[in-house]
């Protein structure tokens, strides 16, 4: 692995040798970077085992030595690659494979309105829904207690998680839902979690807040309610493809809606669509039993990916007017 600071923000970034003299953007600040040569390696003494026996003494049987197993010292805690670390190093792959021509086509195989309905339907995709769905219906009709709020959490953690990967996924030319079970860990959900509840505590919790406390739908209500609908789809975007808290800055993400103005005021456009759309199905499945409420549940979690998958292709359509290194 070569390992190097980014020159721009000194971002602490690792690839493979086999990138090297390549160019990319660091994730961190979007700078544009170059890997650097790989170090020069030193070759190691070989190590030697050798027997002495006392002078004089007759020779011992044993085993012949190389059958015994040589195991390398467990890698310390301290030295463990963290979560943050990881997405920035896959960001930093992304934009050295986007320069040489190796990202997804993003070519979609059906008209745009019927393929954005079949996002989800992918083995992942489908894999997914039915984990998310199949464990959440299970944890409320059984009396599990504390272990199933903790479930529930866990299950929780995941969904916002993948939901991301699916963002992420769509901004770089995906048309399905990406296989990302085996990829999960527990720290990532959670620190990707905590990402984007920034994003929401900061622009879509100040209108719900002010509506608790006054129940008045005055002029203050509507204009937290326009800073949320303006800011709060590109925040989350931001916040998903870099990671940084530059998201949660309004200055940056309104300097990118004014860079894509009219492609914006159309996601906002269909995301009040789908989310009308929602809101009959849901007034109409309100008060029923068991089923309906997981029929419900189910169309509003594969609603979720579509709008996932919405937002990043929004990213990928504007690359070029966003720049932001994928």
């Amino acid at each position: 692995m070569i390992r190097f600071a980014c020159p721009h923000c000194g971002a602490k970034l690792q690839v493979a040798e086999a990138h090297a003299g390549k160019r990319g953007r660091c994730p961190q600040c979007r700078g544009p970077t170059i890997v650097p040569p790989a170090p020069e390696r030193t070759p190691e003494p070989a190590l030697e085992l050798v027997r002495e026996d006392p002078p004089g003494a007759a020779p011992v049987p044993s085993e012949l030595l190389e059958h015994l197993a040589v195991h390398p010292p467990p890698l310390p805690l301290s030295q463990a690659p963290d979560a943050r670390a990881s997405r920035l190093t896959q960001r930093l792959y992304d934009s050295i494979a986007g320069a040489t021509g190796g990202e997804p086509t993003g070519e979609r195989r059906l008209p745009w309105p019927l393929d954005i309905l079949l996002y989800p339907f992918s083995f992942g995709g489908l894999t997914t829904l039915a984990i998310v769905i199949g464990i959440s219906f299970l944890s409320e009709i059984l009396p599990l207690g504390l272990l199933g709020w903790l479930v529930r959490v866990v299950i929780g953690l995941y969904g916002v998680w993948y939901l991301a990967e699916c963002v992420h996924d769509s901004a770089k030319g995906g048309t399905r839902a990406p296989m990302a079970l085996d990829t999960a860990d527990l720290g990532d959900m959670r620190d990707r979690a905590l990402y984007l509840a920034g994003v929401y505590c900061l622009f879509v919790a100040p209108a719900g807040i002010y509506w608790l406390w006054t129940s008045s739908a005055d002029p203050i209500f509507w204009a937290l309610v326009a800073w949320a609908v303006l800011f709060f789809p590109m925040g989350l975007l931001a916040m998903v493809i870099h990671d940084s808290t530059s998201a949660l800055n309004p200055l940056f993400l309104l300097g990118a809606i004014v860079r894509t103005l009219v492609p914006y005021l159309g996601l906002l456009l269909l995301f009040g669509i789908l989310a009308g759309l929602h809101r009959l199905l849901a007034h109409r499945l309100m008060g029923g039993g068991a089923f309906l409420r997981l029929l419900e549940g189910s169309f509003s979690i594969y609603l979720s990916f579509v709008m996932a998958h919405v937002l990043g292709r929004f990213y990928w359509r504007c690359r070029e007017r966003l720049d932001w290194g994928i």
